[in-house]
């Protein structure tokens, strides 16, 4: 019986500091796959894996105060706000290089203090605004949004 307890008592505070450890950081983790391509990540690995059309840096979290996300898998739109450990030349190398790989063709970039890439997938618009920050990191803003068929133009 005492035993019992213990092991209820230790699953208990095990639960407890877990959960006041996730609650304490707004941020989700995440981890490179090593795979390029929507297959990526499996999905009992990230929160990322929800975003199969879009490669995510590995090292990077995502701040979830800052993200604001509709719809799932490949027919999202919204904004993602992440942090990556890279600085931002690395990070735009790293989306130069890897978002044709889940399909999306470049349609203009910008590279600089604050670069900004534009792609097109299909019928939506994904921009990605990299800021380089101080301690080799970059801040990155992912929109993506349905395109403009230009049929809400009045004339």
């Amino acid at each position: 019986m005492m035993v019992t307890n213990l092991n209820n008592l230790f699953k208990f505070s095990f639960l407890s500091l877990f959960l006041f450890l996730v609650s304490c950081d707004n941020k989700v983790l995440t981890r490179a796959s090593g795979v390029s391509g929507p297959e990526g990540l499996p999905a009992e690995e990230a929160s990322f894996a929800k975003f199969n059309d879009l490669p995510m840096p590995g090292n990077s979290k995502m701040n979830l105060e800052k993200s604001l996300v509709f719809g799932g898998e490949s027919d999202w739109f919204g904004r993602l706000n992440l942090i990556v450990g890279m600085n931002g030349a690395e990070v735009f190398d790293f989306y130069r290089f890897e978002m044709p790989n889940f399909g999306w063709k470049e349609i203009t970039s910008i590279r600089s203090d604050i670069s900004l890439i534009t792609y097109q997938r299909g019928s939506r618009i994904a921009n990605i605004r990299i800021d380089s920050t101080i301690r080799r990191q970059a801040e990155v803003w992912i929109t993506v949004s349905p395109k403009d068929t230009g049929a809400n133009l009045s004339q």
